[in-house]
């Protein structure tokens, strides 16, 4: 269903592959046909862009974003991960450029991390590669820690309020330096020809009944495999992952499912193939891509487990160095309201990072894109990533792949 990629740090395994690194989202998507930004999504989904449907619960009314008369002609870049999904917010641009005067260059980001070191190496000149930049939970988590993003207020967005409990990160300091731009879940997908009746549990991923018919990521950061196993086999949850010795007890349950794996997928588009044609017959995968392939006949199924979806998510930071600080916290602010986040869950099949008491979607079409909605979601412990990075890309590497 979506239209974009997501970028962040892969191992390298060599022989554990068999498509090349640079394949991405927007690849899966062009195989799979999609050739503009409109979805095959319900009329009633699609109408919600327009006001929503008489059936939906009224949100509450959008706060206009502050006034920017003084900004008209004020020039920007913003950075997004990229293919589809760049594409789909550029066709959004010129309706923020026409309310504010603001004008927007899109930049796409370099997959791999390679984004984040730009941004370290032109603050540390003065410079800016992006005036604004969408970085994934760990990105933002080292950019904060590296003095390289413009703390402000939430009083200084209008629209804050209106984020989701989780999507308006702050430093230290307790200024805000990141506010959620788009929300994606990881589920539990399975071939229907292969798999009539879906399970309804992370657990059956252990279950030999997949030996060698199971499709997983292979990176621990993009995977999100510590946080699934710790949830589904732990009492104590996600806080297995905050010390190394719990982190090695969750791999060794991890490290069971090897003889059950087929595929770990690299890049998304090997994985969409091979859930398309029933190569293999379940694992995890996005749940919008899922949904969009499943739209135009693919027999796929995306199950939210009854342990919880994997919720990830992008954030809008703005780097240190801008010289556009006050434009920048409008490019933000406007995209935070609900009516700009339920349009980008009719084009991208995104999760809308704002409560779901302010959108005007009906039930069945916020489900559709959200599932239960992120209450009842897995929230990855970015922390750990953040943290022990080299020495997790370390013990996967040994634990999950050697021998």
């Amino acid at each position: 269903m979506t239209h974009f990629r997501r970028t962040d740090p892969r191992l390298a395994l060599p022989g554990r592959f068999n498509a090349p690194a640079d394949q991405s989202r927007r690849d899966v998507l062009r195989r799979l046909g999609l050739t503009g930004a409109a979805l095959a999504l319900p009329s009633s989904l699609l109408a919600a862009c327009g006001g929503g449907s008489d059936e939906a619960e009224a949100g509450a009314e959008p706060v206009a974003a502050p006034s920017a008369a003084d900004l008209t002609g004020t020039k920007i870049k913003v950075a997004t991960f990229g293919g589809f999904f760049e594409e789909n917010y550029k066709a959004i641009y010129p309706d923020f450029t026409a309310e504010t005067g603001i004008e927007v260059e899109s930049i796409s980001e370099p997959g791999g991390g390679a984004w984040l070191i730009q941004v370290q190496q032109a603050v540390a000149a003065g410079t800016a590669p992006a005036d604004v930049s969408m970085f994934g939970n760990v990105d933002i988590l080292k950019a904060s820690t590296g003095g390289l993003l413009m703390g402000y207020s939430a009083s200084d967005l209008a629209n804050a309020t209106y984020q989701a409990e989780g999507f308006v990160r702050t430093n230290d300091a307790d200024e805000v330096i990141g506010v959620g731009a788009a929300s994606w879940y990881i589920t539990l997908v399975s071939n229907t020809d292969r798999v009539p009746e879906s399970p309804t549990s992370w657990k059956t991923l252990w279950d030999s009944q997949w030996l060698n018919d199971m499709a997983l990521n292979n990176q621990a950061q993009t995977s999100f495999l510590l946080d699934i196993t710790a949830n589904t086999w732990f009492d104590e949850g996600t806080t297995m992952l905050e010390t190394e010795e719990g982190i090695l007890e969750v791999m060794a349950k991890i490290a069971e499912l090897k003889d059950n794996v087929k595929l770990w997928w690299r890049d998304e588009a090997t994985a969409q193939q091979d859930y398309n044609s029933g190569e293999v017959a379940i694992g995890q995968f996005y749940h919008d891509i899922t949904q969009y392939a499943a739209s135009i006949g693919e027999p796929l199924r995306s199950v939210f487990p009854e342990e919880g979806a994997v919720l990830d998510s992008g954030s809008w930071a703005i780097t240190k160095t801008t010289e556009q600080p006050e434009a920048s916290l409008v490019f933000i602010d406007w995209f935070s309201q609900p009516t700009v986040q339920e349009r980008l869950a009719t084009t991208l099949g995104t999760s809308p990072t704002v409560g779901v008491e302010h959108l005007e979607l009906t039930a069945e079409d916020y489900e559709m894109v959200s599932g239960p909605g992120p209450d009842a979601a897995i929230k990855p412990y970015y922390t750990a990533y953040q943290e022990r990075e080299d020495w997790i890309n370390q013990q996967w590497s040994e634990q999950i792949f050697a021998g």
